[in-house]
C-alpha cells in the first residue's frame, strides 16, 4: 500500500507542533493547527514540483542531508531547549521554504493567515518551523533508497495534496497541472465516407475470393480489378488513421489547456480554461502580491449575444455562473464590468450597445446570488480597442465583456 505522507505528518507532527508552537507564537492552538493544516500539503507539493527535475530532486536530497533527522524526532524537546534550539529550526527552515516556495511565500502566508486567522508575522514562523519536520518525515521514508527513492516517493503524493489543499492555494502556486484527466482514445472515425468497418469486412471476403478464382485461370482482369478495390480500401483506411490522429491531438491540446479548480465553497470551474478569465481572476485575487489597480481587466472569452443586441445567448451562462462562484468564495472582491464594441456603426448606438451588455451581464450575476453592491457597469462603446478595427479577427477582439477587480 502506497504511503501517504500528509497522513504521516498529521500522525506523527501536527499535534505536537500545533500545542507547542501555539505558545511560543501567542496564537491559540486551534488557530495554528488549522494553519498547519495548510501548510503542510503546501510544501509537500512544491517538493513534489521540485523533484520534478533532477537538479531539482538533487537540491531536496541535499536538504535533508543536512537535517539531523533524530533530533527532529522530538518537538517537545525541541522547544523545551529555549530560544536558541527554536532559533536553530525557524534559521534551517527558513532556508527551505525559500527554495521550495521562493517569491510565492508571502502569497501563501497572506492567504493561510486569512484562512487561519493567525498573524502573518505567526503564520510566517509557522511556515519555518514546519518544513524541518516535513523533510524530517521524507528522509525517514527514503534512508537507503536515494534519489529514485525520493522521486517515487513523492510523485506517489499528487492526489493527496490534491484533497488537502485549501481553495486558492493550489492555484497560487501552479498546483493544477497534477492530475489532468485522461484523454478519450476512443474516437470514432468522421461520418461519411470514412465510415468504412461496415463493409470492409464483405470486400476482403470478396478480395479473397477474386484471388481464389485468379489462382483457378480466370483472367488477369479480375485480378487488376480487385487490386483497385484494395488500393481504395488503403486509402479510406489511411484517411481514417489521419482523422482519428487528429482528434485525438485536439483532444490532448484540449485537456492540456484545462484550468482544474475547487473553490473553498465546494464548487469545481467547469469548463474553464487555462489563461481564461476564470484562472486569471482566481490567481489575481488570491495572491495579494497582486496589487488593485485601473488597469488590470480581463476579458470574458465565452460569453456570446445575439447579434446587434444585449441578450446573452444560454452558451454564456457556464462562464456567467463559474464567476459568480468564484466571487461568493471570495466575499471580499467587487468587480466592474466594462462593456465595448468595434467601431463598425454609430458610435453613439455602439456606446448605448456595450452599456446594456455590460448590465445585462451584470444583473445575471446578481440573478446568481452576486449582492448587487459588489459590482458595477460601464459601457465604453468603441473607446480602448485591444486590436485593430480594419481586420475581421481585431474587430471579434473589440467586442467584448472585461471586468477589473476594484476591491479584494
Amino acid at each position: 500500500m502506497a504511503i501517504n505522507l500528509l497522513d504521516l505528518v498529521k500522525d506523527q507532527i501536527t499535534g505536537q507542533l500545533a500545542k507547542q508552537a501555539s505558545s511560543f507564537l501567542g496564537e491559540s492552538e486551534s488557530s495554528v493547527s488549522s494553519a498547519l493544516g495548510s501548510i503542510m500539503p503546501v510544501l509537500l507539493g512544491s517538493a513534489i514540483q521540485k523533484s520534478s527535475s533532477p537538479s531539482g530532486a538533487q537540491g531536496i536530497m541535499d536538504i535533508i542531508g543536512k537535517l539531523d533527522l533524530n533530533s527532529l524526532g522530538d518537538i517537545t524537546k525541541i522547544f523545551g531547549g529555549g530560544a536558541d534550539s527554536v532559533n536553530g529550526i525557524l534559521n534551517s527552515g527558513g532556508g527551505i521554504v525559500d527554495t521550495l516556495l521562493g517569491k510565492k511565500s508571502s502569497g501563501v502566508i497572506d492567504l493561510i493567515s486569512s484562512l487561519s486567522g493567525m498573524k502573518s508575522g505567526s503564520t510566517s514562523s509557522l511556515l519555518k518551523m514546519a518544513a524541518p519536520f516535513l523533510m524530517s518525515i521524507i528522509g525517514n521514508q527514503i534512508k537507503g533508497k536515494g534519489l529514485s527513492g525520493l522521486t517515487d516517493l513523492l510523485l506517489g503524493q499528487k492526489s493527496a495534496v490534491n484533497a488537502a489543499l485549501p481553495s486558492g492555494l493550489g492555484s497560487l502556486l501552479n498546483f493544477g497541472n497534477f492530475d489532468l484527466p485522461k484523454i478519450d482514445t476512443n474516437i470514432s472515425a468522421p461520418a461519411g465516407g470514412n465510415n468504412w468497418m461496415k463493409w470492409l469486412l464483405p470486400v476482403l471476403l470478396g478480395l479473397a475470393l477474386v484471388y481464389w478464382l485468379s489462382t483457378k485461370g480466370c483472367g488477369n482482369k479480375v485480378v487488376e480489378e480487385s487490386k483497385d478495390a484494395l488500393n481504395t480500401v488503403n486509402t479510406e483506411l489511411q484517411d481514417a488513421s489521419d482523422a482519428a490522429g487528429n482528434a485525438i491531438d485536439k483532444a490532448g491540446e484540449a485537456v492540456a489547456n484545462l484550468f482544474k479548480f475547487k473553490l473553498n465553497t465546494g464548487f469545481e470551474l467547469i469548463g474553464a480554461q487555462e489563461g481564461g478569465i476564470e484562472s486569471q481572476l482566481v490567481n489575481f485575487v488570491s495572491d495579494n502580491t497582486k496589487v488593485v489597480d485601473k488597469n488590470t481587466w480581463f476579458n470574458f472569452d465565452r460569453l456570446l449575444f445575439d447579434t446587434g443586441k444585449a441578450t446573452l445567448q444560454p452558451q454564456s451562462q457556464e462562464q456567467l455562473k463559474n464567476v459568480a462562484e468564484i466571487l461568493k468564495a471570495f466575499p471580499k472582491v467587487k468587480l466592474k464590468i466594462g462593456g465595448y464594441t468595434d467601431n463598425v456603426g454609430d458610435s453613439k448606438k455602439n456606446l448605448v450597445l456595450s452599456t446594456d451588455r455590460a448590465f445585462n451581464v451584470m444583473n445575471e450575476l446578481v440573478n446568481m446570488g452576486v449582492a448587487k453592491d459588489r459590482l458595477s457597469a460601464e459601457g465604453y462603446g468603441d473607446q480602448h480597442p485591444v486590436a485593430d478595427n480594419n481586420t475581421e479577427e481585431g474587430r471579434q477582439q473589440n467586442r467584448r465583456i472585461s471586468v477589473r477587480v476594484t476591491e479584494k
